[in-house]
């Protein structure tokens, strides 16, 4: 899956050692995780080892750029190197934003190593450090931004102007350090600090956190003091379709005058999505949830099922319905952060492309219930190149509560 391209390639079947003379073109499938240009470049089929004294292009999920660009099958190391992502490429101008370094040395699974990384937004340098070392290890599913670290700018109508960065930092052979912080004109610093270490079949982690959610059309925050979690993978049953997953956790929750120990355990039942026809999923899953307030006492027993489906419409066209219902024998906890607004609710809605830059989209909330409608939304989507920005205008229909809220936020952060 692996081609190099040049106007001349010299080497020797033998060793396996092949010379490009008068530039190369390096792609690895098809282009779609490499495509590299530079001047020369020395590679070795045998063990995929190479060399480049220049390079340039997309290894995903990055773009990069540097010298002495060398692979030897378990490291990547460049020098002079600067990264962007695709969303903040810009061909003929300045990346939106990127990160520059003296060294950059990466160790799939595990870690990046900058030396002197300065990292900038256009031309304006907004942060240098001596050394940035970032893990890998939390990168389940390719989402690691090396850019985590840069203070972004967001915009909510609920938050206001905000910064938003985060990191991780490798401690051992398994675990590693995190902090994620946040800053907001309306609601001040909200930081995640903590350890998590990895285990063959779960995550571990112990943390200080301040966290939001909604609660009547107002956002709320919850500071979770010394929390300790224990969150399973998700497993399939042997060879079926069906998976599982569980967790406990416990801490001490204070919001406002409420405050006291919080602990939960859970478990969930789901199935990979079935296939109704091209572009149309289905998926069930049902758990239990049962926690424990302190604060009062109380205990809240909650078992839940739920249905989603989810199908595109032509090329510019998506529909979806989720029902969610929520068995729960003492309906609201004393924390306005997690209570259920609406123990049953059926969800729909479809979103349009108008242009390539912009969409629209629908959404109807209802309380099954009553059989009526709680809300409606009404959405429409600007992409910024490396930002995305969200108008929406909610219509309470139990209220007379109707907003319109704002949201500004960067793609790859």
């Amino acid at each position: 899956n692996q081609t190099l391209m040049s106007p001349r390639i010299e080497g020797n079947t033998k060793t396996t050692e092949y010379r490009t003379v008068g530039g190369y073109h390096f792609l690895e499938n098809g282009g779609k995780t490499k495509d590299i240009t530079g001047q020369n470049m020395t590679y070795r089929t045998s063990d995929h080892h190479f060399t480049a004294d220049q390079a340039f292009g997309w290894n995903d999920p990055y773009y990069v750029k540097g010298q002495n660009a060398t692979f030897d099958g378990e490291t990547g190391h460049m020098e002079k190197g600067m990264v962007t992502t695709k969303h903040a490429m810009a061909f003929k101008h300045t990346p939106d934003y990127r990160v520059e370094g003296q060294d950059i040395k990466v160790y799939p699974g595990d870690k990046v190593v900058i030396k002197k990384p300065s990292f900038y937004i256009k031309n304006f340098k907004v942060l240098s450090l001596p050394s940035y070392t970032a893990s890998l290890r939390h990168d389940k599913e390719g989402k690691f931004s090396i850019f985590s670290l840069v203070p972004k700018p967001t915009y909510s109508s609920d938050d206001g102007i905000g910064l938003h960065g985060s990191t991780e930092y490798p401690i051992g052979k398994h675990g590693e350090a995190y902090i994620d912080y946040r800053w907001y004109s309306k609601s001040g610093f909200k930081p995640k600090v903590g350890y998590r270490h990895y285990l063959p079949w779960a995550t571990a982690s112990i943390g200080y956190s301040k966290e939001s959610n909604e609660y009547n059309d107002e956002t709320v925050w919850v500071e979770k003091i010394g929390e300790v979690r224990l969150d399973t993978h998700t497993y399939h049953v042997g060879k079926s379709p069906v998976t599982v997953r569980g967790g406990v956790n416990a801490g001490y929750w204070k919001e406002g005058s409420v405050k006291g120990s919080h602990k939960e355990y859970y478990t969930e039942v789901s199935h990979d999505p079935i296939k109704l026809w091209k572009n149309a999923d289905l998926r069930f899953l049902g758990g239990y949830q049962r926690d424990y307030y302190g604060y009062n006492g109380t205990i809240r027993s909650m078992p839940y099922w739920g249905a989603r489906f989810q199908s595109k419409v032509g090329n510019r066209a998506n529909v979806w319905v989720s029902y969610n219902q929520r068995n729960i024998s003492y309906n609201n906890s004393p924390y306005r952060f997690d209570t259920t607004e609406l123990p049953k609710e059926l969800i729909y809605g479809g979103s349009y492309k108008l242009t390539r830059l912009d969409d629209v989209s629908v959404s109807v909330k209802t309380n099954m219930m009553s059989g009526q409608i709680d809300s409606v939304y009404y959405t429409w989507h600007r992409d910024l190149h490396s930002f995305d920005l969200y108008l929406t205008y909610k219509d309470a229909h139990r209220s007379n509560n109707d907003q319109w809220k704002i949201k500004f936020v960067g793609k790859d952060f």
